[in-house]
């Protein structure tokens, strides 16, 4: 429940707070009252604060599963006196939107906050501009000065700008509370530096959840960072996971291992793979957190019939990301270059609302038709036979990689008028061709052991049987859930996403 209700605050952080504003122009804040639809000042303020329940967050429309709670219990937002709050106004506290909302038009970043006497909720949203990133994207790292490693620059501009707004919030409201940070996309990698900071210098109660982010910083911060909790969520082909490319700056003319790997075999599905994970993993950036990914079932069914799992194998998890790298890796021509990535952005399956909101609601309504009608059994016996096919497959592809000669290595490469490869003499080549075609052998050792592991780890979760705390967590315990769980069951939108999610039935409320 918690990873489906951050997942629609990760696509609610693209709303505005009162009403959209002209890009180009200074942002201005507004006083309540906030009557634009699905804006986060209207929801919070005029909606949540009044036992309303809001079915629009920016543009995307979910049922959360409400609760009622005292006044005293609810989502904060700041009251609107501008006589009794004049102090707060000289410091530039005017309207609520000042306090919970943050523009920062440099950096393109946007956050908002709020809390109650038990959480602190954080989200984050990066640039709107996500082809823009990807097309101007600078790879190159700098010191985390607020702790340990590197991280991407741009990255640290927006956390520096986010870190000012939250460290505010925190100093005037921060009681004790758990710390929930969320993100979807660029707005995931921001949320992961600022969840480090608050870790270390806040509270160690601190969760994060992230959709679809790209990877923020080096190993050695990822390794600082080991004692945060972080839900990493990531779609099946989603590219998105794998940027930054260091490729994507000076040293993508560089010939390394995993660029040679793309021209040595005539398999090409199986070497972007394999080329795309040595250059993955060979680059500086790291990946954080405990990684659930969403495999889609069958080709082309999206996102909302994907089963969560935990493979653990980079051939499976980072496969999408994988491919993308080594496409981009075959592309010597800069214009084509350019003209691949900004394809990167429209993936659906990146999507904050149809991408990963849509995923995680179809898998709670899984999960609880797991509960009710299956005894708790974590996959049904089709999902099984769907993920270990993937597991196959993979396996397939694996086997079907063979290495060219070298004579028809050098063909290639000259064939091609690879850049990269300008002025190497015959004894260069032979060396680069060799250590492409033992990295990949290694590599695909290695992989092959994962997707082993991968196998027993499908056949160790189908085992696990799930129960109602697994949903609902502490919201279990209410006197009311059962109510509460029928009225959100019967929803429209609901019913429909228990129907695309291929469930026998809509989940029908029962309760032991």
């Amino acid at each position: 429940m918690n990873a489906y209700h951050l997942a629609v605050m990760g696509a609610f952080a693209y709303a505005p707070f009162s009403t959209h504003q002209e890009p180009g122009r200074p942002y201005v804040s507004n006083p309540p009252p906030y009557s634009n639809p699905g804006s986060i000042g209207h929801v919070l303020r005029e909606q949540l604060a009044r036992l309303e329940k809001s079915q629009l967050f920016g543009e995307a429309s979910y049922h959360l599963l409400y609760e009622e709670v005292p006044y005293s219990k609810r989502l904060e937002v700041m009251p609107y006196d501008p006589e009794r709050y004049q102090k707060e106004a000289s410091k530039g506290w005017r309207n609520p939107e000042d306090v919970h909302f943050l523009h920062h038009e440099q950096s393109d970043t946007q956050a908002f906050i709020t809390h109650n006497d038990k959480i602190m909720l954080i989200s984050v949203r990066g640039t709107l501009g996500l082809k823009d990133f990807l097309l101007d994207a600078d790879a190159r790292q700098v010191p985390f000065k607020e702790g340990t490693g590197q991280a991407h620059r741009g990255f640290y501009n927006a956390f520096s700008a986010a870190k000012k707004f939250v460290e505010r919030y925190m100093e005037a409201f921060y009681i004790g509370q758990t710390i929930i940070v969320c993100g979807h996309s660029l707005g995931g990698a921001v949320a992961l530096l600022l969840s480090a900071w608050i870790n270390s210098n806040w509270s160690k109660d601190t969760q994060l959840y992230t959709y679809g982010a790209p990877r923020a910083a080096d190993q050695a911060f990822v390794q600082s960072a080991n004692e945060l909790t972080h839900h990493r969520l990531v779609n099946h082909n989603d590219p998105i996971p794998g940027v930054p490319f260091i490729w994507m700056d000076a040293e993508w003319k560089l010939a390394a291992a995993g660029v040679v790997a793309l021209f040595n075999s005539p398999a090409i599905g199986i070497s972007l793979l394999l080329g795309g994970l040595l250059n993955l993993q060979g680059d500086p950036y790291q990946h954080h957190g405990e990684q659930r990914h969403f495999a889609t079932r069958k080709p082309g069914s999206g996102s909302a019939s994907a089963v969560m799992w935990q493979p653990n194998c980079a051939l499976i998890d980072e496969q999408a990301c994988a491919r993308y790298a080594g496409a981009l890796n075959l592309k010597d021509d800069m214009p084509e270059r350019t003209a691949f990535i900004s394809q990167l952005a429209s993936f659906s399956e990146h999507s904050s609302d149809s991408g990963y909101s849509r995923a995680m609601l179809t898998t709670m309504l899984r999960w609880y038709s797991s509960v009710t009608e299956r005894g708790g059994a974590l996959f049904t016996r089709a999902e099984i036979t769907d993920i270990d096919g993937l597991i196959r497959n993979a396996e397939e592809e694996l086997a079907s990689w063979r290495p060219r000669s070298f004579v028809e290595f050098r063909h290639v490469i000259r064939l091609r008028h690879d850049s990269r490869f300008y002025n190497k003499t015959d004894s260069e080549l032979m060396q680069l061709y060799s250590d492409g075609i033992t990295a990949v052998r290694q590599l695909s050792a290695q992989q092959r052991d994962a997707l082993n592991r991968a196998r027993q780890r499908l056949l160790n979760e189908a085992d696990r049987k799930l129960i109602a705390q697994d949903i609902f967590g502490d919201l279990w315990q209410r006197d009311d859930i059962s109510s509460l769980i029928e009225q959100w069951l019967a929803m429209d939108l609901n019913r429909k996403a228990a129907q695309l999610a291929q469930l026998q039935s809509s989940p029908k409320p029962t309760f032991a």
